[in-house]
């Protein structure tokens, strides 16, 4: 089996523009040769591999669900975020807010004071009722997502998006950010929809309200700010202004509404990382948790943190932006996302969900059964096939661990890590994503 990592096309000639299930209408370069999504080469997976392939996937990851996750973290972010809300509305300064914790010493607030208004109301709700909320909140969003972005791929291999949906639930429900970040009660899976919906939903559509759902991430948490550079730099110059333009006006509200608070935040806080927990900590998923860890107890020079991000952000947007110009915003999302997390200086293992695009598109990629229509990344469907099952896995069981030492300590707690970074290569960037095929094996829903 020959395994080609390719970068072919990167400037393709130009072509109509084709409104695919991803992202605007950008140039989709038709696979080499003129061949079309509904042709079968040689040696790509038979027809009846998916169906089958994606009921065991679903049943395997219910029976990990019900029988190895166990849900020990009680909310405790959560109660975390009601207790610090509970003490800013008591007339207190929301960033003086501190408890120890057995793990990490003591912990805060650290969100931005959009985030704060945002969970504001749990302060006046139960606990149980603030656990409860909770749930729904992230299981709506969980929910929401999946749909949004199986939508396309149901579309391009003509199965029923309800049976596709039915299968990817469960599979992602089984990926370890999710679960994790259920059991803690994070506020992740909302930015996390308010991102697919922007780039899933919105952006097809070429709506002028792309960019509203990426700008209240990045005003809720800073991170998703990623967005707004791949919006620009895949040329959606109107969906970034407006993503800069709703976080800055959001978080220009939060000021005038809590002055103090906020300059606080943006003076002092954000700039010292104060209650977000030990870098070195072994669920930090990120570059700077790497040097973290190797240079524990001493800090790491921050030279070498920057020096180790700026080629991932270079060649990660650069791959990402190939990949939306060629009509694959499921694969850009995902690189995107996977270049966030490994340039913040603290990414939990709950924060990564970028895993689920990630692994759609692979799939996605490797059943279409159309080397030539990948611009950039894997192209084989048995290799990308392997990627999938190698990736699954890992990231269902999610946190890494901190047993062994020298070599093996340094793959085994740094392992999603070099996940993010082997699929920042190989993430396919395909120009037929969203086409819809006509050899339909199972009915498409209407």
């Amino acid at each position: 089996m020959i395994v080609h990592v390719s970068d072919t096309s990167l400037h393709p000639q130009p072509v109509p523009t084709t409104a695919t299930g991803y992202g605007e209408a950008v140039s989709t370069p038709r696979s080499e040769g003129g061949q079309g999504p509904a042709d079968r080469p040689a040696g790509s997976p038979p027809r009846w591999l998916a169906p089958v392939l994606g009921i065991a996937a679903a049943l395997g990851a219910l029976i990990f669900l019900l029988t190895k996750v166990r849900l020990e973290n009680g909310f405790f972010d959560l109660k975390v975020y009601r207790s610090a809300v509970r003490w800013w509305a008591d007339g207190n300064p929301l960033y003086d807010y501190s408890q120890p914790d057995p793990w990490q010493e003591k912990l805060g607030f650290t969100y931005p004071p959009v985030g704060a208004f945002l969970l504001r109301p749990l302060a006046y709700l139960s606990e149980s009722a603030t656990i409860a909320a909770s749930v729904v909140l992230s299981v709506v969003c969980t929910a929401l997502a999946v749909w949004w972005l199986t939508g396309p791929v149901a579309r391009r291999h003509g199965w029923s998006r309800p049976f596709l949906f039915a299968v990817a639930l469960p599979v992602t429900a089984g990926v370890g950010a999710v679960w994790i970040g259920f059991d803690f009660g994070q506020i992740n899976p909302l930015l996390w929809a308010l991102v697919v919906f922007d780039l899933a939903v919105l952006a097809p559509r070429r709506s002028r309200f792309l960019g509203v759902g990426i700008g209240l991430a990045t005003a809720i948490k800073l991170v998703p700010g990623l967005f707004i550079v791949y919006l620009l730099i895949s040329r959606r110059i109107r969906g970034a202004i407006v993503a800069g333009g709703t976080a800055a006006a959001v978080t220009l509200a939060a000021h005038l509404a809590a002055p103090s608070d906020s300059l606080r935040y943006w003076t002092t806080t954000v700039w010292g990382g104060d209650g977000v927990g030990h870098l070195w900590f072994f669920t930090n998923q990120s570059i700077s948790g790497v040097l973290a860890r190797l240079y524990q107890p001493d800090p790491y020079p921050t030279w070498l943190w920057g020096a180790l991000c700026l080629p991932v952000l270079a060649y990660g947007l650069w791959r990402a932006r190939l990949a939306a110009l060629n009509g694959d915003e499921l694969t850009g999302m995902a690189l995107t996302g996977f270049v966030a997390s490994l340039v913040s200086p603290v990414t939990w293992v709950h924060h990564i969900f970028w895993w689920v695009p990630a692994l759609l598109a692979i799939v996605d990629t490797a059943l279409a059964g159309n080397p030539s229509s990948v611009r950039s990344g894997l192209r084989n469907p048995w290799a990308l096939g392997f990627v999938a099952l190698l990736t699954y896995p890992i990231v269902a069981i999610s946190a890494a661990s901190h047993t062994g030492t020298g070599l093996v300590r340094l793959i085994l707690s740094n392992w999603l890590v070099w996940l993010m970074l082997l699929l920042l290569v190989t993430l396919p960037a395909d120009a037929d994503r969203g086409r819809a095929r006509k050899d339909a094996l199972l009915t498409p829903s209407a």
